[in-house]
């Protein structure tokens, strides 16, 4: 039964170093918990809330994917290399698009209810 867990443990471990030691994770995990408050707050569909936390989980998702590749990027070379920096830029430009159009489809649900 142990080893079954292990695999859990292992990954728990993962967003809790990402959590620790990258900034913009903890800034995506705060705006995500506010979100997620918000969503108990303004009376939205089951599938308005079921979008908003898929949408949290991807751009966490999405910064943890980024926060692996930097640091693989790293470990393959210590010294500045361009093709090193665009690898680096365009995960970082994947997480950038996944949480602007997390804010757009949050605008979508959120801004009907507050004109109400």
């Amino acid at each position: 039964m142990r080893k079954w867990f292990l695999p859990f443990r292992h990954a728990w471990s993962g967003i809790r170093q990402a959590v620790k030691e990258e900034r913009h994770m903890k800034v995506h995990f705060a705006i995500a918990l506010l979100v997620t408050l918000a969503t108990f707050v303004f009376p939205l569909t089951g599938a308005e809330r079921a979008i908003i936390l898929l949408m949290n989980g991807l751009v966490i998702t999405a910064e943890l994917f980024n926060t692996a590749f930097e640091r693989t990027v790293d470990l393959v070379t210590e010294e500045w290399h361009p093709l090193a920096k665009a690898a680096k830029d365009i995960a970082s430009g994947a997480v950038l698009v996944m949480a602007f159009t997390s804010v757009l489809i949050a605008i979508c649900i959120f801004v009907p209810h507050l004109v109400q």
